[in-house]
């Protein structure tokens, strides 16, 4: 059973240096984005503080792995899923870097067919990622061993999927479908609800759920016919509309007692009446 509930809106965009086209996640200066073989760190104006422009070791590499895809970020270490082309083999790897220096520390190879993103709850330490693109249950590894986990089934069964991330009891998905939607998993039932569509037009790519200024989500975005990538930051309408928050003790709250005096005389002149 799919949910409809498109309550998400876009609030803002900003345009992302092409390179970094796959992935994104939430640091405390600003962002941590990645490219096909690319890994940044970036300020809120997405302009490059660190760079790891090989981000693949030439030992993954001679093995075939030649693809970063959408990342996370937990407890000071970066997860970057690495894919190989040949899906048939039944075999994708997740690497770790430092974020400080973006360093590469490990990676192991994981069963599974397709790797486009992983995204870590950083309390309890698992991670999910998807075997394929399309599916309808999520692969859980419990970390640092990365011990396989019972899949976790979800209530609809999803397309094109790009990029995750953990927050707020869900895993948000983001996708390059026909809509290019984003849907919310509820991490303990595996209920989707559609939360939010970018528009038909270009491709879906990774996702943040960290709840900034900017936004409750942030995903990025291939523009069709150009080399343009956008981040877009999106959000509830409520909190878009955060003067209504401030206008009802202003302005609801004096019409009321206004409208209680004026009761309170009329009965007296009829009275007196």
């Amino acid at each position: 059973m799919l949910l409809v509930a498109p309550s998400i809106q876009l609030r803002s965009q900003q345009k992302v240096p092409t390179r970094f086209n796959q992935g994104v996640a939430h640091w405390g200066g600003g962002w941590i984005l990645s490219g096909t073989d690319d890994l940044a760190r970036v300020d809120t104006k997405l302009k490059a503080i660190a760079e790891n422009t090989s981000p693949i070791p030439s030992e993954w590499a001679a093995k075939g792995y030649n693809h970063v895809g959408d990342i996370d970020l937990a407890n000071g270490i970066i997860y970057a899923p690495f894919e190989q082309p040949d899906y048939n083999l039944g075999h994708q790897a997740t690497a770790r870097y430092d974020v400080a220096t973006l360093s590469f520390v490990d990676a192991v190879e994981l069963p599974q067919h397709e790797n486009s993103f992983v995204a870590v709850d950083a309390a309890t330490m698992t991670a999910y990622t998807m075997d394929h693109f399309d599916g309808d249950s999520l692969l859980r590894y419990q970390l640092p061993a990365w011990t396989p986990l019972a899949p976790l089934r979800m209530s609809a069964t999803l397309h094109k999927t790009q990029g995750g991330a953990v927050a707020r009891g869900a895993l948000w998905i983001s996708t390059s479908d026909d809509g290019n939607h984003v849907y919310r998993v509820d991490t303990g039932t595996g209920r989707v609800s559609d939360v939010a569509s970018l528009g038909a037009a270009g491709e879906g790519e990774g996702i943040d759920a960290t709840a900034t200024p900017a936004g409750q989500l942030h995903v990025m975005r291939k523009v069709t016919g150009t080399l343009d990538v956008l981040l877009e930051h999106l959000d509830s309408p409520h909190q878009n509309n955060a003067w209504v928050k401030w206008l009802v003790p202003v302005v609801a709250v004096p019409l009321f007692v206004a409208i209680g005096v004026w009761t309170v005389r009329s009965r007296r002149r009829r009275r007196s009446a």
